[in-house]
């Protein structure tokens, strides 16, 4: 009994240092900049763009393949039940009319060895035009997908930091609600306090408390939304290491740069697929070019009475090599009615391309106006907090002394809750300002 306990021990032992049955820590430590790197690797639609990328490539060189030799290998018995009949004409073997004879043996084998090599063809030429065309697209879609995955995860990481900082205000706020009922209590116990007053601080305090588990919920949620942006477990603990105004002081504030259109992804998509659609007008005007081929065949030929395959006298050779042109005509007008479908496509991308130039200027002056609005915001906020903290100073060590009576304080207090959410609220507007006026200058 003690040895099969000792054997137990040892396997439980064993089994607890495996990899897969340790206990892994599910926290993780988040700055931005890893953040964003995560989502890259983690999400399901940049993966399965670069996927897109390398059926593009494996297209291409499917394409390239066709201008390789081609070469096949053939094996074919026959048994000739009934040989074929052929008709000599007349005066062939000084016969009057024609005579029925049959050529041939029962058994009939060919081997062959067949090998082309294109020396021109303008499908697969036109091909390789258009696989190089939609690998471009794919890689600027991939851009897209990245630019777009970073807006949003830079979004969230600051809406965790606000929502973060929003708790330690709400405690703060908790703190100072319960330091003035108890001392409300202690005023009211020796009758220099009214008892409305008290219940107005005990309102007071449940409100901030309250606000404490919205904010709470506030940033539960707003966790979740950065974890479903990275694609990591929802049980993962997140600890972010940056914070608001690091990231606003670090960043740059106010720029007046002119828009780069082409470095919109927007613009570049529309670009590839204008350029993508002048190359399939351009492959069908090509089909009507002749392709040309080389072929040749190696054959040996057994023919024989009985199946022999080894006896060397009935086996019988020939070879061939040639040179192969195929000239289209008439197609029914297909071609051309594809050129001038690709030729319209092309307009409407040049159209397209108009209208975004258009709309991305626009976006770009809207944006900046944005960003210097909430940068000139910011900068009243924060002056206005740090009045607010001055006057929350002096107002807390005339309490103390008796000067100022405890309704003045609550005021000087909600000032100061309110200067601290205007400061928080105007760098968040800060930061998601830089990123939209960023991913309006194609910087993002």
């Amino acid at each position: 009994m003690k040895n099969i306990i000792t054997y137990l021990f040892l396997l439980i032992t064993l089994g607890a240092s495996l990899p897969g049955s340790a206990q892994t820590d599910s926290s993780i430590q988040l700055s931005l900049k890893k953040a964003i790197d995560i989502g890259f690797s983690q999400r399901f639609d940049i993966k399965n763009q670069e996927l897109a990328i390398q059926i593009s490539e494996s297209n291409r060189l499917k394409t390239q393949s066709k201008n390789l030799p081609q070469v096949n290998a053939s094996i074919d018995f026959r048994y000739n039940a009934v040989l074929a009949t052929s008709l000599l004409p007349p005066g062939a073997l000084g016969n009057s009319d024609y005579t029925p004879v049959k050529f041939g043996t029962p058994y009939n084998t060919l081997t062959s060895i067949t090998a082309t090599q294109n020396i021109f063809n303008s499908n697969v030429s036109g091909d390789k035009l258009v696989n190089d065309a939609q690998t471009e697209y794919d890689r600027i879609s991939l851009e897209k997908y990245k630019t777009d995955a970073k807006s949003m995860i830079t979004q969230a990481y600051y809406q965790v930091l606000l929502n973060q900082e929003q708790i330690r205000l709400a405690q703060e706020n908790v703190a100072t609600a319960e330091t003035i009922v108890k001392k409300g209590e202690s005023e009211f116990a020796n009758g220099t306090l009214l008892k409305t007053d008290l219940s107005r601080y005990q309102l007071d305090l449940s409100n901030a408390k309250n606000q404490l588990q919205t904010a709470q919920n506030n940033y539960d949620n707003s966790v979740l939304v950065l974890k479903t942006q990275l694609i990591i477990p929802v049980e993962t603990t997140v600890y972010l290491t940056d914070n608001l105004e690091s990231l606003i002081a670090n960043a740059e504030q106010i720029a007046e740069a002119d828009a780069n259109i082409e470095q919109r992804y927007e613009y570049k998509m529309e670009s590839s697929m204008l350029r993508l659609n002048e190359i399939q007008a351009k492959k069908y005007n090509r089909s009507y070019l002749p392709s040309v081929y080389l072929y040749g065949n190696a054959s040996l030929q057994n023919q024989n009475s009985k199946v022999s395959f080894f006896n060397t006298d009935t086996w019988y050779p020939y070879a061939y090599v040639g040179i192969h042109a195929d000239i289209p005509i008439f197609d029914g007008l297909e071609k051309s009615r594809n050129i001038a479908s690709y030729r319209l496509k092309v307009l409407q991308n040049k159209n397209n391309l108009d209208k975004l130039s258009y709309d991305i200027q626009t976006e770009t002056i809207n944006t900046r106006n944005q960003l210097n609005v909430a940068y000139s915001q910011y900068q009243t906020s924060k002056e206005n907090y740090l009045l607010a903290q001055t006057i929350m100073k002096v107002d807390q060590d005339r309490y103390k002394e008796g000067t100022l009576t405890s309704s003045a304080l609550k005021n000087t207090e909600y000032s100061l809750q309110n200067a601290q959410n205007n400061y928080l609220t105007s760098i968040y507007n800060v930061l998601i300002a830089q990123v939209n006026y960023k991913k309006a200058m194609g910087e993002l």
